[in-house]
């Protein structure tokens, strides 16, 4: 019992270390541009729509590509990559969709969350967030915890998420983005006990809050 005991207050210690390093870090999340194959759309295209596929029976993902509809009629299409098998030795995050598809107000700039498989659930979770600017690269965004929520701002030149464990108790870390290069340009932290932002929070917080 003492050890069965001792291992939960271990987990417990290292979890909230976990916390603390990241809380007092500050460091830049990772950053990640890759090219997107195909026509690149006009100067003067905008979004007019877009869908994701069903995957298919056998395909073995949670959902399919994501193709982009413009103006000019430009498509383009962010495939998902090829999934490779976990050995002893290393264990592979596949990816294995894409959800929470999002137009920016300028009608150039769309978002989505791409989710990953996950050693503690029995489904995939979002934890990396893309941002395509109808050009020929993607960005891609991860703080290193779950994409609970994002939105982007000032008519998508910014972007704010929030992120934190898949379970537990933390208010959730709010980041502010630069969408042009990923660069941090604010952060803000929920507190654990009310799991919600401190009444003095920036607004910018708040609307990534109410995206609950």
């Amino acid at each position: 019992m003492r050890i069965v005991a001792f291992g939960r207050y271990l987990c417990i210690l290292l979890f909230l270390a976990a916390i603390c390093a990241h809380i007092t870090e500050g460091d830049q999340p990772t950053v990640k541009v890759t090219e997107m194959k195909g026509k690149v759309p006009a100067e003067n295209a905008h979004i007019t729509r877009y869908y994701v596929d069903k995957p298919s029976l056998d395909s073995g993902y949670e959902t399919g590509d994501l193709h982009i509809i413009y103006s000019d009629k430009t498509e383009i299409i962010e495939t998902l990559p090829p999934k490779e098998k976990s050995t002893e030795k290393n264990i592979v995050e596949n990816q294995e969709g894409i959800e929470d598809v999002k137009i920016a107000p300028d009608q150039r700039t769309i978002g989505w969350a791409m989710t990953f498989d996950n050693c503690c659930t029995s489904y995939a979770i979002p934890m990396v967030l893309a941002i395509y600017r109808s050009g020929d690269t993607v960005l891609h965004i991860q703080q290193g915890q779950t994409l609970w929520h994002w939105m982007f701002l000032d008519g998508g030149k910014q972007a704010a998420a929030s992120w934190g464990p898949t379970h537990g108790p933390f208010g959730g870390d709010y980041q502010l983005y630069d969408v042009k290069t990923g660069h941090l340009v604010s952060e803000v932290f929920g507190d654990p006990k009310t799991q919600s932002l401190s009444p003095d929070a920036p607004e910018w917080a708040k609307e990534t809050e109410q995206q609950k």
